[in-house]
Parts: structure tokens; sequence; C-alpha cells
């Protein structure tokens, strides 16, 4: 499927367990597709509990305006690239998609091609369930722990039963991912549920995201040229080695069909 300036792509970053990175992956790729990607894109931050995607935003204002070289270093930044920063919004899950329609409605120029959601931690709720089943795709970071396991592949069914396979939903697939993987341990988990993923005829990504500490460094600790996790940089380029979140980028790129659109500028 093919997002259009009238229809964007909706892409749910969703998982039933706290602290699998879920939020941090939506931050680092909403990034690395728009600022490097060009793909248009805006934010919708439904983590109510948390509201980490906000917050990241807000820390970085904060941290740019204290520090006289980094306004120089993003003014710079910011010019060269000729885009202002994404847009990133709050809603709850009940109003977030009536907050993006508007939101689209009010800025039909920018053509938006994709819409990111971060979820809240925990999809159980009626509400969270419909607004999975209003997403294209929702993207699932697991972990090799039997007890999150259940809880994920429970709610990855319970997608897949009532809305992939529904012709009349939105939803097309949600995608389950293998995150902060240990290279230095063979995993005999990982082995046994990506097999039974497959069985279960669920989609699992060809990518293992391998854990690393510099997936939560930020402006304020790293600088610009050591961040790995922020709303206004890509990863450094430095840093990714190792980590396959390059080719995470690159599979979702060619999975939802985007392409680059004409450069917008946002507010």
């Amino acid at each position: 499927m093919q997002a259009s300036p009238h229809r964007p792509l909706f892409l749910g970053f969703s998982s039933q367990k706290g602290g699998v990175g879920k939020s941090t992956l939506a931050e680092i790729l909403s990034s690395m597709l728009y600022y490097e990607e060009g793909i248009s894109l805006f934010v919708v931050d439904c983590d109510f509990t948390q509201d980490s995607f906000f917050k990241l935003r807000e820390r970085e204002k904060e941290t740019i305006g204290e520090d006289a070289s980094l306004t120089t270093y993003m003014q710079g930044y910011f010019q060269q690239l000729g885009r202002k920063s994404y847009r990133i919004i709050k809603a709850s899950p009940k109003e977030a998609i009536g907050k993006v329609e508007a939101l689209i409605a009010q800025y039909p120029k920018e053509a938006y091609q994709l819409v990111i959601f971060d979820f809240p931690g925990h999809a159980g709720t009626r509400e969270l369930l419909e607004l999975s089943l209003e997403m294209d795709y929702i993207l699932s970071p697991i972990e090799p722990d039997i007890q999150s396991m259940v809880a994920c592949l429970t709610y990855a069914k319970s997608i897949q039963d009532l809305g992939v396979s529904m012709q009349t939903a939105r939803i097309k697939d949600i995608m389950l991912l293998w995150n902060k993987v240990d290279r230095r341990v063979k995993n005999t988990l990982i082995t046994h549920y990506s097999q039974y993923i497959k069985e279960e005829g669920l989609t699992l990504l060809p990518v293992h995201l391998y854990a690393a500490h510099r997936f939560s460094h930020e402006l304020s600790m790293y600088g610009a040229r050591g961040v790995f996790r922020s709303t206004y940089l890509p990863p450094a380029k430095v840093l990714r080695a190792g980590t396959n979140i390059e080719e995470l980028k690159s599979y979702l790129i060619h999975k939802l069909n985007l392409q680059n659109p004409p450069d917008n500028a946002h507010d």
C-alpha cells in the first residue's frame, strides 16, 4: 500500500510489555525517516501515562536553549536541511484519530505520507484495541522473555484475527521485531518463538535489533555528534554499526512503500 497526500499511512508502535523499547524505536525511526529520507510525517504520542515522545521533544528544547553552541549547531543544521522539525501532538487513544484528521485537514499542503503513533505501554483496553485496528501497520518489538511473550503474542493474534483477516478493516499487518537482542548469548527462546510465530501465521521481521547503551544517548548528555535518540536529529552514523537500525529503516521503507516527497516546511 502506498501513501497519498490525502491518506497518509498510519504506523503504530505498540507493545504489551514496558521497557521493551517501543517509544525509543518510534523516536529513532521517525527521525531517520523524516530527516534522512525526507518522508513527510508527524507523530501522535498516545502514551498518556508516560508522554515519552512529547517529553523528549521538551527536554531537547530546553537543552538547546541553554547551550549557545548547540543552538548555533541546530540553526545551521535546519538551515541546511531546509525543513523544520516534524510535529508531535498528544492525544488519548480515544481522540487520536480525530486529532490526526483535523491536523491533516489544517495543513493540506504538507502532503503527509506517514503518521506515527506511539501507543500506551499496554494495549488491552477496548479503546486501544480500536485504535490498533485503525492502523495500516503496527510494529511491535518483543523480547525473549516467556511472560512477556505470552502477552505480546496474544495481542498480535487478536489484531490478526479481528483486523488483518477482515477485508473492511484498515489494519494490514502487525509486524513483530526482536529487540534488545544480546549478540553474545545464544538465545534458544528466540529460535523457539521465531518458529512458533511463523507457524501462527504472524509476521516476524527478518531483522534483529541488538542491545546497545547508545540507543539511550540524548542531546543533553552526548551532544549533537553523539546523539542516538532524538526528535531533532537522526542517530549519529558512527554509532549505528552493529545495531541493525539501518537495516530496519530500509525494511520499513520497502514494506510501507514510502517514497521521498517534495520538501515541505513544518511549523
